[in-house]
């Protein structure tokens, strides 16, 4: 963790996810969460909730200030209000806007879900808090939608999509696709599967077909894993298979 930041004249409060003063004008300035910077730097995105998955966020700013010297700061607390990041430091401005950031990486043994904000500020002008939550990871959240084989072509049409939604409970967990659905264990086609979900992980779900005839050469049902690459795609690897072993992916649909 770096040295604390210096005291600032102004608070201003903010119960949203981005908090602004008109960019445009000397003394104006805006500040959000992004989930990530692209190549520039720039944001991707603002949002105001978080899952502990993602891994890295990032607090962004940008004030409208008069050339000079500016001392500026961020500070970052969890939903216990502890200090997880704390930066400071100085930058020559010739006028115009200043952009500047930090971030945190969220680290599952140590952070934990809640409410919390950061402190963004420019000596002289005052200090924004802008507030956001950090979430429970929740796979279920992350699958629930349509998808499609990643080498199928149109993969999302209707007619090729499988659509995956949970009941109430979240013990069990329906793949539906208007073209019908087969397993690798059955040539039998379904229009909808049911897999009952028997343990859970951050990335993965293990699973049972309800409505699988075929067995294992012990007699037993085959134990299907999901396992979820990213928040975008997924693999299965059945319970026979070689370590390592999985089926092509599918890709989320984003429409």
């Amino acid at each position: 963790m770096k040295s604390i930041i210096f005291s600032l004249a102004l608070v201003f409060l903010s119960t949203g996810y981005s908090m602004a003063k008109n960019v445009d004008q000397v003394g104006g300035y805006r500040v959000f969460v992004t989930s990530g910077l692209d190549s520039s730097g720039l944001p991707v995105d603002k949002i105001d909730t978080i899952k502990l998955d993602h891994e890295q966020f990032y607090v962004y700013s940008e004030w409208n200030v008069p050339a000079g010297k500016y001392r500026y700061s961020c500070v970052i607390y969890d939903g216990n209000r502890n200090i997880v990041n704390s930066q400071h430091n100085t930058y020559e401005s010739d006028g115009g806007n200043l952009s500047f950031w930090c971030s945190h990486y969220l680290d599952k043994s140590v952070n934990k879900p809640g409410d919390w904000y950061a402190e963004m500020g420019i000596e002289g002008y005052g200090t924004a808090e802008i507030y956001f939550n950090v979430q429970e990871d929740d796979i279920r959240s992350v699958l629930a939608g349509k998808w499609g084989w990643a080498s199928q072509k149109n993969k999302c049409a209707p007619e090729h999509s499988i659509t995956i939604t949970f009941n109430d409970t979240g013990s069990k967990m329906y793949h539906s696709s208007q073209s019908g659905l087969a397993l690798t264990t059955s040539e039998e086609t379904y229009d909808r599967i049911v897999y009952s979900i028997l343990a859970e992980g951050d990335k993965f779900l293990r699973t049972i077909v309800i409505n699988e005839t075929q067995k294992t050469e012990e007699g037993e049902m085959f134990l299907w894993d999901l396992i979820l690459k990213d928040d975008k795609s997924f693999c299965w690897k059945q319970s026979e298979w070689p370590e390592g072993h999985c089926t092509e992916r599918l890709v989320r649909c984003e429409n």
